[in-house]
Parts: structure tokens; sequence; C-alpha cells
């Protein structure tokens, strides 16, 4: 491991060597899988509070679906038309400062209202996106909380949504994305909420929907995230939501040549797959 590996490795000060050299071991016997440095099994290992096996689930989970799901892990250039449109249509930031208990925040809200050019895909792809640089940023936090501003949503945005793609994304989020997440907070929500849950809801592990709450007024969200975390429209001191908006455009698109390289990086080859034992009978495996 070079000094620059072993500096990355640095940032999971908890996460246990020996079970580092375990997952090593584990992945040298999954020929399907790409061979990870150390500091990214860390990263894995974190997210599941060093467990060995959860982090292997989420290790395949998250190779396999970013091979499989190529719609969304391909072709992603922020300058592109189609990403253009929806950095317009749809904002993503990171908040700044933590909580109280150290968990890192992001926000998320529509820019304009108007579903003319509103692409439900490509918008998660976006959001897809938002979301693994959080990751490599800010991956290393105690826990994780994820913020989402219903203004501007109407009933017009339900016809546009895609049930494919948000089962393949609310998969990505809960099985293979590598954060810690605690809560989920719905802020301004709009008078069909609970239709959107209905859809929503099959697609949500119980303990996931266990993590979600609903704010229709700001004094209870400013119970549980800081006031200074928050854009000014939600009552906090973070900044406007376009100073926000822009500031993390700007995070986004230095990232670019590392969103680049990652579409070819790092993917499974379902040739080297081993094919499941074949079960005999009463279910047993041979």
């Amino acid at each position: 491991m070079d000094s620059e590996q072993a500096n990355e490795l640095t940032r999971w000060p908890s996460v246990d060597r020996e079970t580092v050299e375990k997952i090593k071991q584990w992945l040298s016997t999954q020929a399907h899988l790409p061979q990870l440095q150390d500091h990214e099994i860390a990263l894995f290992l974190h997210a599941n509070y060093g467990n060995e096996e959860a982090s292997q689930r989420t290790i395949e989970n998250y190779y396999t679906l970013r091979t499989s799901h190529r719609e969304c892990f391909t072709d992603r250039d922020v300058y592109n038309d189609a990403l253009q449109t929806a950095q317009k249509i749809m904002m993503f930031t990171m908040l700044p400062g933590e909580t109280k208990e150290g968990y890192k925040m992001v926000y998320t809200r529509l820019l304009i209202s108007d579903t003319s050019e509103f692409n439900h895909p490509q918008i998660l792809k976006f959001m897809t996106m938002c979301l693994d640089l959080w990751v490599k940023l800010e991956g290393n936090a105690n826990g994780h909380i994820m913020l989402t501003d219903m203004q501007g949503m109407h009933l017009g945005h339900m016809t546009k949504l895609n049930m494919g793609a948000s089962k393949k994304h609310m998969f990505y989020v809960q099985e293979a994305l590598p954060v810690r997440l605690k809560q989920i907070h719905f802020i301004n929500v709009v008078p069909f909420m609970n239709r959107l849950m209905f859809l929503m809801r099959p697609f949500l592990r119980k303990d996931v929907q266990d993590m979600i709450n609903f704010h229709v007024e700001m004094d209870t969200l400013h119970k549980v995230i800081p006031v200074e975390s928050l854009p000014n429209e939600c009552g906090g001191t973070a900044g406007t939501v376009q100073e926000l908006h822009d500031s993390f455009k700007n995070t986004l698109y230095g990232h670019t040549d590392w969103f680049r390289s990652a579409e070819s990086q790092n993917l499974v080859d379902e040739a080297k797959r081993v094919p499941p034992p074949r079960r005999y009978m009463f279910g047993l495996f041979g």
C-alpha cells in the first residue's frame, strides 16, 4: 500500500484493519468483482459498522448494480444536455456542518415547478451522481441525513414518475450506497403526500420507512437539524437555495474527470461470476 492509499485509510480510524484483510481475501475468491484497495474496502466496512458479511453484500450490490443499470451509470458528463436540464430543474447540495450526533446532511428541491422538461430517470441519474460524490467527500460521517424540500411539487409531477427507475434508485440507496442512513426528512409536505408514499412504500425497507419524518412547518425541523446548516428559505442561515445550488455545482464540475473515469472502472465481469450451487431435496445445497 503506497503512502497515498495509507493516507486515505486514515479517514477510517474505527475500521478494523484485520477485517479489511478478511474482505480482501474474500474478494480474491470473487473473480467477477473488482479487487478493491484498502481504503475502498474501509468505506464499505464503515458504512456497515464493521460487519463483515453486511459489507460483502453491500460491495456485491454496489458493483453489480453499477454494471447492470448502465442507463444510470454511463454518460455521466455533467455538461451533457440531459444532465444540464436536470440541474436546471432539480438542485442537490451538501449542507454545511453536522448535527449534534455528527451526522452529515444533504438537501434537494425543485428549482422550477414546470413539468414540460421533467425527465424522471434523468433526474434520478443526476441525484445518483450527487449521492456518489457525497459518499466520496463525506462518507466517513457518524451518520447521514437526507432532506427533500417539496416546495413547487404538484400533481403533474406524479404523472411523470417512472416506477421502474424509482425501484432501481431506491435499491441502490438502501442496499448498495455505502452510507449510514439515519434520517429522511420531507419539508413543505404536499397535500398528496399519502398518494406519493403509497407508490413508493413497496420499494422501501421497513427500517427505512421508520426513518421518514414529515414537516409541514419548519419548527419541527429546527428541533433536529441545526439552523446554521439549513437554507435561508427553510429558516436557516446557511445561505439562499441558489447560493447553495451554485456552490455544489462548482464541486460537481470539479469532479468531472472522476465521474468519467468511474464509468469504465470497477465493473462486474458477469462471465466470471460463480453460479450459485444447485438446490437438492429438502432445499439443501449440494
